[in-house]
């Protein structure tokens, strides 16, 4: 037996999953019927270890239903396409879904996902999926969303992937527990939402958030958010090469809002030709905006706390490049941070006795550092905080 395989099966024994000791690849092409019929087939061949080798495009008529992924511990790998594009997962037209996952332990690699409402959903009900991973895949043209995670996760890897024109690239959905999910050098274009982590039904008492890391990706102009966090604990936005922000007046590159906790920027590019390049925010409306409206004297309760900018390079050009309204905690920027704005560099309200602002004097405003502005009448013209 190879040692590879070795090192498979003790793997998954470890993980309590229960695998063929003859770990095999089991190819499309090689089984009966259309191309959907040829995708069951091999699943319903495989065993957790095996690897089911998409060597050719699979297509669903707007009549059939999604393929649910129930076996824990397969891999879905597309073949290498002579003609240099992955083998693809679709349909006819933006109708249903096309993958539900609804186990953990599975992995996606090499395959395009195109053209349906949800490209690829994953669903925890009443547990915890754990190790999906996620890699050099392409999720185009969703009606909704590109790769959709609802519920509660544990180590989820999302690496070289490509969204576009997804109107949310990559969500979860209210998730009381979400620890290392991970995305790494990764592409989004086009959408509304490219990622967004929105838990906004999640119990804030039971939330449990840790090592949730977006980093080393490229974000492309989008309608409203590069990234948006709702009801979020423990985030990290580092070495983001581009953050290119929103086309809409109300846009953003970075979204914080509904009482997100503890986030560190750190090592982004980011602007905003129209909109703000950050808002710390409370939030209108409970439920993902669908919900009871928040009165005013309730917003403190949802406003966003504890945020950190650490060598950042942040431009918005029409309006204020950080904007707050009802924040808590802090808002830490080091001074290895350059901030422009031909609007104010920093504009809040109802947060000047909730939040405390720490700004180290060597960060830049404009091209001038803050210690030569602070106690100049020139300050007003970089921010207008009010209770």
């Amino acid at each position: 037996m190879k040692l590879r395989t070795k090192f498979i099966i003790a793997f998954y024994l470890l993980l309590g999953v229960t695998i063929n000791a003859t770990a095999k690849t089991i190819k499309l092409s090689k089984q009966k019927g259309n191309s959907v019929e040829k995708l069951k087939a091999a699943y319903n061949n495989a065993n957790a270890g095996d690897i089911i080798l998409i060597d050719m495009n699979v297509t669903f008529n707007d009549s059939e239903k999604h393929f649910t992924i129930k076996k824990s511990g397969l891999t879905f790998k597309g073949a290498k396409n002579n003609k240099g594009v992955k083998y693809q997962l679709s349909r006819v037209s933006k109708k249903g879904n096309i993958i539900v996952l609804t186990v953990g332990h599975t992995k996606f690699e090499n395959l395009r996902f195109s053209t349906a409402v949800n490209l690829l959903r994953v669903e925890a009900k009443k547990q915890t999926l754990t190790n999906i991973t996620i890699d050099n895949c392409e999720f185009l043209n969703s009606r909704y969303t590109g790769a959709d995670f609802r519920g509660d996760f544990t180590d989820i890897r999302v690496t070289n992937c490509l969204f576009d024109d997804c109107k949310f690239g990559l969500q979860t959905m209210d998730s009381e527990i979400l620890k290392n999910f991970i995305v790494k050098k990764s592409v989004f274009k086009r959408g509304d939402h490219q990622i967004s982590i929105d838990n906004a039904f999640a119990d804030t008492n039971k939330i449990e958030h840790e090592n949730i890391l977006i980093d080393d990706c490229e974000f492309y102009v989008a309608a409203r958010f590069n990234i948006a966090l709702a009801n979020t604990r423990n985030t990290i936005i580092s070495n983001n090469k581009r953050m290119d922000g929103g086309l809409q007046g109300y846009s953003q590159a970075i979204h914080i809002e509904h009482d997100t906790r503890d986030v560190l920027i750190k090592n982004n590019t980011m602007k905003n030709d129209i909109g703000n390049a950050i808002i710390i925010f409370s939030t209108g409306y409970t439920g993902h905006g669908n919900g009871r409206k928040i009165p005013n004297e309730e917003k403190i309760d949802f406003g966003s706390s504890n945020i950190t900018l650490d060598g950042n390079t942040i431009t918005s050009s029409k309006k204020a490049a950080i904007m707050i309204g009802y924040g808590r905690g802090y808002l830490k920027i080091l001074g290895n941070n350059s901030i422009n704005s031909e609007d104010k560099i920093i504009k809040a309200y109802e947060t000047k006795k909730t939040m405390e602002f720490h700004i180290d004097d060597d960060v830049l405003m404009n091209g001038k550092k803050y210690s030569t502005l602070k106690n100049s009448k020139e300050i007003e013209t970089y921010f207008f905080i009010k209770s």
